[in-house]
C-alpha cells in the first residue's frame, strides 16, 4: 500500500476535468422535479403555543442558572435544566417544533452533565420529531454519544447515516473523520487509510484538508509507510498554497496549523528512531566482525 495516498491524489486530479465538464453539460438542463422543489421550498415558519413558549422560557431559566456554578452543585443544575427540556419535549409532542427544540437541548444538557445515554436519547428523538431542521444534528449528536460509550459499531453506522443527509456540510466531513479514526483506535490501520483518504476526497481546502492530512499521516506513520506520511503532509500545504485569494487572517492562522500539525514530529521521531535502530544495527555488526 505504499504508493496508495499518491495514486488516489493522482486519480482525483485526473477525475476533477470530468467532473467539471459534467457540470457544464448539466447546467442547461432543467433540475429533477424533486431536486427543484426542495431548493424553492422554504423552511416552514413554527408556530408556538403560549403554553409551549412559556415551558420553554421555564427550562431555559434553568439552563441559564447553570452558569457560574462549579463540582456537584454545576452537575445538579444540569440535571434539573435536561429533565425539564425533557418534560417539555413529552408534554408538546403535538408541536414537532417545539418538542423537536426541547429534545435537542436537552441532549447537549445532558451531554455536559455526563449522562451518555439520556444525551443520545434526546438527540435521536429531536431527529425524529424534526427531521427538517434535525435530522443530521440529531443523528450525529448520537453518533458521538455511541462513540464516547465505545459502542463503535453502532456509531459508524450513526455516523454514516448522518452524513449521508447533506454529505457536502462540515458536519458530514466531521463524520467521516470520526469513522476513520474509530478505526485508526481499532487497529485497523489499513480500513482507516481507506476512509482518511475518502474523507480527504470530500475536505475543502484548508482546514478539512489539513486535519484530514495530518491523521492520515499519521496512520501511515504506524502503518510504517514514512514516504506516504510525507505526501500526506505535502498535499495539506500544497491545499494551503492554492488559497491566495483567502483572507490574510486566515490564510495566515491556516499556515501557522501546517506549522503545527503532530504528523509532522511524529514524522521525524519516527525517522530518527529509524535512522538510530539503522545504526545500532551496524555497530553491533561491525562489533562481531
Amino acid at each position: 500500500m505504499k504508493n496508495l495516498f499518491t495514486t488516489f491524489v493522482c486519480m482525483t486530479t485526473l477525475l476533477l476535468p470530468a467532473m467539471a465538464q459534467q457540470g457544464q453539460e448539466g447546467a442547461g438542463k432543467p433540475a429533477p422535479k424533486a431536486a427543484a422543489e426542495a431548493v424553492a421550498k422554504p423552511r416552514s415558519k413554527p408556530v408556538v403555543s403560549e403554553p409551549a413558549r412559556v415551558a420553554l422560557a421555564g427550562a431555559k431559566e434553568l439552563a441559564v442558572a447553570v452558569r457560574g456554578l462549579r463540582g456537584p452543585e454545576r452537575s445538579k443544575a444540569l440535571e434539573a435544566a435536561a429533565t425539564a427540556y425533557d418534560k417539555v419535549a413529552a408534554d408538546f409532542a403535538a408541536e414537532p417544533w417545539v418538542a423537536a427544540t426541547a429534545a435537542f437541548t436537552a441532549a447537549e444538557t445532558w451531554r455536559q452533565q455526563g449522562s451518555l445515554a439520556l444525551a443520545e436519547k434526546g438527540f435521536l428523538l429531536a431527529a425524529q420529531m424534526d427531521a427538517e431542521r434535525f435530522a443530521q444534528r440529531g443523528l450525529l449528536g448520537a453518533a458521538d454519544m455511541q462513540r464516547r460509550q465505545k459502542r463503535y459499531e453502532e456509531a459508524m453506522a450513526t455516523y454514516q447515516k448522518g452524513a449521508a443527509i447533506d454529505p457536502g456540510s462540515s458536519r458530514a466531513q466531521d463524520a467521516r473523520l470520526w469513522q476513520a479514526r474509530m478505526l485508526h483506535d481499532s487497529e485497523r490501520l489499513d480500513e482507516a487509510i481507506a476512509a482518511y483518504q475518502s474523507a480527504l476526497e470530500s475536505a475543502h481546502a484548508g482546514a478539512q484538508t489539513i486535519d484530514v492530512c495530518n491523521w492520515l499521516a499519521i496512520a501511515w506513520i504506524a502503518k510504517g509507510d514514512f514516504d506516504a506520511a510525507a505526501h500526506a503532509i505535502d498535499h495539506a500545504e500544497q491545499s494551503v498554497a492554492t488559497l491566495d485569494d483567502e483572507d490574510p487572517i486566515v490564510l495566515e492562522r491556516l499556515k501557522k496549523s501546517l506549522e503545527l500539525m503532530p504528523a509532522k514530529r511524529s514524522l521525524q521521531r519516527a525517522r530518527d528512531k529509524r535512522s538510530q535502530a539503522g545504526k545500532d544495527a551496524v555497530g553491533l555488526d561491525n562489533g562481531k566482525q
